[in-house]
């Protein structure tokens, strides 16, 4: 008795009422199903992969610098300057000079830096036009960024120190090239007087 009312339940006319289309039945046909489509979450995935690759990055970086090499000795003063500036930032130990130094993690720094510079500032200054064509401001501006790592990271073991050190070198040879000549003036010698608390 049971089954009849079930039965009844499933049949074409509860599917009817339901609303529902009729079921037909496909004897000896296929049913094609797509292959399945990445989303974008699979392929933001795999284009970070690519991304981390080392391989992936070091290519980027061969490129950058290739840019920034020819830039160095090709367009206007100032567009020769930032390929200086640019090559400066591609150095492995550039973190240390790329943003300012947070003073409010480093308290004390006002305190032995009195005019504190990083790249970034720089390469503002430079997209804004604030050096104008004077390259010797531009140089000033870098070679301020070396001279306040070595005065406030005074031991010449420490790794910024270091980092600063031949930095400061790199950018002198990379500064000549700039301007056309094989060597330039030698800047003054980086302050290293050490600071005591």
């Amino acid at each position: 008795a049971n089954l009849s009312a079930w039965s009844s339940a499933s049949g074409p006319s509860s599917r009817a009422a339901a609303g529902l289309p009729r079921r037909r039945r496909m004897s000896g046909l296929r049913v094609r199903t797509p292959k399945k489509a990445k989303d974008n979450y699979d392929e933001a995935i795999e284009e970070y992969e690519r991304e981390q690759n080392p391989k992936a990055i070091k290519n980027r970086v061969r490129k950058a610098q290739k840019a920034a090499e020819q830039a160095l000795v090709t367009g206007d003063k100032m567009a020769r300057c930032g390929a200086a500036l640019k090559l400066l930032g591609l150095r492995d130990d550039a973190y240390w000079f790329q943003e300012p130094v947070p003073v409010g993690e480093v308290p004390d720094y006002l305190d032995i830096v009195e005019e504190p510079m990083d790249f970034r500032t720089i390469a503002g200054r430079l997209a804004g036009g604030e050096y104008g064509d004077d390259a010797l401001a531009f140089a000033s501006d870098v070679r301020k960024v070396f001279t306040n790592a070595v005065k406030y990271n005074w031991s010449p073991d420490h790794p910024c120190n270091i980092a600063a050190r031949a930095g400061l070198r790199e950018f002198e040879q990379l500064f000549a090239r700039a301007n056309g000549n094989g060597s330039a003036p030698k800047p003054p010698p980086p302050s290293a007087q050490p600071h005591k608390k």
